[in-house]
């Protein structure tokens, strides 16, 4: 950021956009159910900051912030445009590591439809923290709600997953998850 803010540095600024962008694509997508908007808000975001970048040492969390844009850039879209359908499905990406490569096709294929099933509030609040890696006080801060309602609608989307997955894991999976 430092580079960027000080030196004008085109190449840390693409990388931060390249390390950032689809993360914030898929939050802004859960607004508008739209790729080409999707995209456009995201890049909205990005040129702002860049514009502005003799300011960024005044962002006290540059993560938040991007969070944040996102969504307000996103509530100035669907003002402006057509109403949308409020029922469309939200799809989100679980990111691989290792353990996942061993999950099975067909397990993978269920906890991809179990979150899918989740009320849409659990399901984002389960992507910022869960897929996005966001703290609980900055799901907070991004969405503008209560600390509690994030811990609360985590709490909800866990419990619902375990419902929903529990007659493919190992009988031994939930007791041995709780004691962590």
């Amino acid at each position: 950021m430092h580079r960027i803010q000080f030196d004008n540095d085109e190449t840390a600024f693409r990388q931060f956009y390249t390390d950032n962008m689809f993360r914030l694509f898929q939050f802004a997508f859960t607004f508008v159910q739209n790729r080409e908007q999707a995209e456009e808000i995201v890049n909205d975001v990005f040129l702002r900051l860049w514009q502005n970048r003799s300011r960024i040492s005044q962002i006290e969390n540059i993560s938040v912030y991007l969070y944040v844009a996102v969504k307000n850039t996103a509530a100035n879209y669907r003002r402006q445009s057509k109403p949308r359908d409020l029922g469309a499905v939200h799809h989100f990406y679980l990111s691989p590591d290792p353990e996942q490569i061993l999950i099975t096709d067909e397990l993978r294929k269920k906890i991809a439809a179990s979150i899918d099933g989740l009320p849409a509030r659990c399901k984002l609040v389960f992507k910022l923290v869960k897929e996005d890696g966001l703290s609980a006080a900055e799901v907070a801060a991004i969405l503008d709600i209560s600390y509690k309602t994030v811990t609360t609608q985590l709490t909800i989307a866990l419990k619902k997953l375990e419902e929903a997955l529990r007659p493919s894991l190992p009988k031994n999976f939930s007791a041995s998850f709780k004691k962590k």
